[in-house]
């Protein structure tokens, strides 16, 4: 029997990552809407808002709480709930699941709603390789989950450190050594 896939009535633009920003794709197929996004809405009670690359031995420890992933494989990515993926940790810091099969987070694809149920500074602790994993990878103008309701805010000025410099004026590379040219070159 054939089940209608949900659909979510969010506009996606209304979707947002905890890394800042819109939220980014994550993998095709995966996501509660199967859309290749880890997004939730209302219809979602599991809040399937963590992208995650899954190991083997998290395959294990979901098993035997339950929640038989058994269509996943170890280095796959899905997006998992929330609670479950604080299940992991909390498990590994326990001493009952090693903390490399914590599933490895992709801060990008992470909805913000994941951050109803775990913090930012526990899933960044745990991000996947290649996520921006200091504060200077967020966004600037986004809620940042860690300043309690603060903005994020550049903290210097594009080219404020270097002078302006009008065309054919400045310095340039002289076989070694720098030079201070005027004018314009022929």
């Amino acid at each position: 029997m054939a089940t209608k896939q949900s659909t979510s009535m969010k506009p996606m633009m209304e979707n947002n990552s905890v890394a800042g920003g819109r939220l980014g794709f994550f993998h095709k197929g995966t996501g509660f809407y199967r859309d290749g996004f880890c997004r939730t809405g209302s219809e979602d009670s599991g809040n399937h808002s963590v992208a995650a690359t899954v190991s083997k031995g998290f395959l294990d420890f979901s098993n035997s709480k339950g929640n038989n992933l058994g269509s996943l494989s170890d280095g796959q990515k899905w997006c998992l709930c929330a609670s479950r993926w604080q299940e992991a940790m909390k498990a590994a810091q326990a001493g009952k699941l090693a903390h490399e099969d914590v599933p490895k987070v992709h801060l990008h694809a992470t909805h913000e709603k994941a951050l109803d149920v775990v913090s930012y500074k526990e899933l960044k602790q745990y991000a996947a390789q290649g996520e921006a994993t200091s504060q200077q990878g967020r966004q600037e103008a986004h809620h940042n989950p860690e300043s309690q309701g603060g903005l994020v805010k550049e903290s210097k000025e594009i080219g404020s450190a270097q002078p302006s410099i009008a065309p054919g004026q400045g310095s340039h590379w002289n076989g070694g050594s720098m030079t201070e040219s005027s004018g314009s070159r022929g």
